[in-house]
Order: C-alpha cells, then structure tokens, then sequence
C-alpha cells in the first residue's frame, strides 16, 4: 500500500490501565475500571475495519495485562485479529504517545492522519480527592500507577492525559494542596502542553502533521485546548460536557469514512460530530438526555485569541474603573451562562450573550469586540471557527460548541501554564475574581 493509494490512517489512543483502588484512602475506590468498554469500542472498530483506503489503528493500555501494551491492527470482524504486543506503556507519558503517532504514519502512510485520544472518564462517583485525603491527615504523595486510577473519575483530573504534571501537584506540600482545594477549580490545563509536546515530537520526527485530533473524552471541547493545540492540527473534534460512558459511535463514524475514503479533513469533523449526535438523539440511546460535541477549526483560533485578547483588556480596564453597568453584565453572564459538569466551565458564547444583553453602558469598543467573538462562534458565519456543533437537552439548548475557563470563584494557579493564558484571559479573570 502506498502513501497515494491510503487516504486516511486513524490512530485511536486508549488509556484503558485504570481502576486500582487508591490505597493510601483507606481502600476508597475512585472509579471504575474502563477496560471492558475499551474491548467494546474495539468490537465497535471490528465491525468495519481497516480498508486498502482507511487504516485503523489502536494502542490500548490495559489494567488485566500489567506486562504490555497492545497495538492493533484493526481488520473486519471476521478477520483474524492483528496485535503486536509491546512493553508496558505509560500512557501518561507524552513520549508514548508520541511514538505510537510516529509508529502509526512510519508503518501505514497516509495523505490524511486522525488521532483520537480515549479516555472515557464520565458516568462514575465523583470524589474531591484533595478533601477526602484532607479531612484524614493523609499526605498525598501518589506514585504514576496511581495517579493513573485517579485521572478518570475525578472531575478535576478526568482530562489529564498525562501525568507528570498530576503528581507534580498532589505532591505539593500541605499549604498548596489547601490553596488549590480552596480555589475549588479545575486541573485541567496541566497536560495541556504536555498533549502538545506529543504532537510537536512526533511531527517533527516524522514530517508529517495530523489532520484531526478527535478528544473521546470529557469536557476537551475548551478555547484552552484548541489554542494549545492550534499548531498541531487543523481540526479538533470534542465536547463541552461529559461524555456518555459509551463515548463515539466508531461504528457509524468508520462505515461512513471507508465508504468514502476520499473526505476532507473537514469534513471528517463534521462527520463525527453529525454521527455523534445521531447516535445519542436516537431512540435507543432515549436514557442520555444531554450531550454535547463540536468541531472546531484550528486555523481560526488565533483570531479568536486576538479578540479575547481584547475582550479580556476592555473589560479589566472598565472593571479597574468601577464602571457599574460593567460589574452588573459580569455579574449576570457569571452566574446565568450555561455552566458544565466542571462548573468552572462555561460556554464561551453565551457568557457573551448574556453579557451583551446585560450590559447598558456607552463602550462602543466593548460591544463590538462583543459581537466580534460571537460571530465567530456561529457556524453559519466566515470564517468558520465551529465547523459543527450538536447538542441534546434543554440545558444545553444555547450552547454553541467551545467552553472557557470562567470560576465564579476561586482562580488556579497552574492555568498561567496554558499558552491561552498568555492573551489577558487569566489577567481578566484575576480582576474579575475581585469583583465577585
């Protein structure tokens, strides 16, 4: 097979090497194994498989086999299963996920390259480890092993991929482990440029980027993550909320895609998105009520960073100022935006909605840079920034497909860390902190 004759190499990253009870808790189970839902979105694979046009691929970390990893070749269901068995990998290091992109494109060329990260984390108890631990004395000091069985569940954590970062903050000393349990905010810009650590090794190596990079995970779909990713891809395909345990429909999406193995990367995007939506608004899926997933396009993000950038500037100097139609608009878009299951979570859009609606003073500059984002965010509208954009439930009704970090309360340290930062968003929101 040659790079001409294959259109598209999937790659499916599956960190299914969870589920350990966390010892130093008292034996207080964290999540749930999702090995077994790995083997059933591998079935989902099966049931197409692999084409002379379409390559699928899936590294697969699993808690039953502690001595390897699986890499797959994905064949049609009634083919013989392809399995190397590699050593034991750590999925939460960068560098194996680099080496299975760099593997993934060597061994199966292709004209467009998918990568889907796995890591279902939705549909089990939520523990605040941190007060759990607190509330006991317990000095947290995890090993990786252990981390790893924390990242699912936890709320805060459910979206680290990798977890050096992770460690590095439940071992922080007692006073830091109580500043970030008191922010009461979210962890989850610590891997962000680990994840893009990965993606810029692995071009590098190989000289080849990736099309699309699809999150089969929780809560992804975040101006921070699309920023941080926005050199690594062109595509990104993720969800705002948490996802169904039973995460993307890989049946319906790969039946599409090797019927029509010639698709652009865009339309790829929308595809999963449009798939998604189908499968979970379908009657048989009636018992899932709120789902969220959109397709966002990373070659505008840039622009819409520029006019966050803004944004962020006008509403600190107004805030600086004590300007009280100012202060009135944050209030309200803070407290009746559309928040998420992370409630430091809210949709970027209609936190602006409802700031705009709000806001009754006389700066022109602020409500044009206003409508300047919103537009931005409307599918219909160029340059496209959400390619596509599905959603279920009344909750949801008035989401529009990126989230952003905006705490009611409390600011996290680590999001200095996240290359979004660096625009005035975490400026803005110290000032506004202050305010509310």
């Amino acid at each position: 097979m040659t790079h001409n004759e294959r259109h598209w190499t999937v790659m499916v990253y599956m960190a299914g090497d969870n589920g350990k009870v966390f010892e130093q808790l008292q034996g207080k189970r964290l999540m749930a194994p999702m090995e077994a839902q790995g083997y059933q979105d591998i079935a989902e694979m099966e049931a197409v498989g692999s084409t002379p046009e379409v390559a699928v691929l899936v590294q697969f970390d699993t808690l039953s086999d502690r001595e390897h990893t699986y890499r797959i070749y994905i064949r049609p269901s009634e083919e013989p299963r392809h399995i190397e068995n590699i050593p034991e990998q750590n999925t939460g290091d960068p560098r194996a996920l680099r080496d299975f992109i760099v593997w993934g494109i060597e061994n199966y060329p292709a004209e467009n390259y998918a990568v889907i990260l796995w890591n279902h984390g939705t549909g089990w108890k939520e523990d605040d480890i941190y007060a759990f631990a607190r509330s006991r004395g317990v000095e947290i000091q995890a090993s990786q092993d252990e981390v790893r069985s924390l990242t699912r569940n936890n709320r805060r954590l459910s979206r680290a991929f990798f977890l050096s970062s992770i460690t590095e903050l439940l071992q922080l000393d007692d006073e830091d482990s109580r500043a970030i349990a008191f922010d009461d905010s979210s962890l989850d810009f610590l891997d962000n440029a680990k994840l893009q650590q990965a993606f810029q090794e692995a071009e590098a190596i190989t000289g080849k980027k990736v099309s699309l990079i699809g999150m089969d995970a929780c809560l992804m779909g975040m101006v921070e993550v699309a920023y941080q990713l926005r050199a690594n891809a062109n595509y990104m395909v993720a969800s705002q909320e948490v996802e169904p345990l039973t995460g993307y429909p890989y049946t319906a999406i790969l039946q599409n895609l090797t019927a029509h193995p010639e698709i652009t990367s865009e339309a790829l995007a929308k595809l999963i998105v449009q798939e998604y939506g189908r499968y979970y608004e379908g009657e048989s899926r009636g018992s899932v009520t709120q789902i969220t997933q959109s397709a966002t396009n990373l070659k505008v993000v840039e622009k819409l960073a520029d006019s966050l950038g803004r944004l962020a500037t006008i509403l600190r100097q107004l805030v600086s100022e004590e300007d009280i139609y100012t202060e009135k608009a944050m209030y309200h878009s803070q407290r009746k935006a559309v928040r998420f299951k992370d409630s430091d979570f809210v949709d970027l859009y209609d936190f602006l909605k409802v700031l705009q609606d709000k806001y009754a003073g006389d700066s022109d500059e602020l409500t044009q840079v206003i409508d300047e984002v919103m537009n931005l965010m409307i599918v219909e509208v160029e340059p496209q920034l959400i390619l596509a954009n599905v959603t279920s439930g009344v909750r949801f009704e008035r989401v529009k497909g990126l989230s952003i970090y905006s705490p009611v309360r409390g600011y996290c340290q680590f999001y200095d860390r996240s290359d979004f930062a660096g625009c005035g968003w975490g400026e803005f929101l110290r000032k506004l902190n202050d305010l509310v």
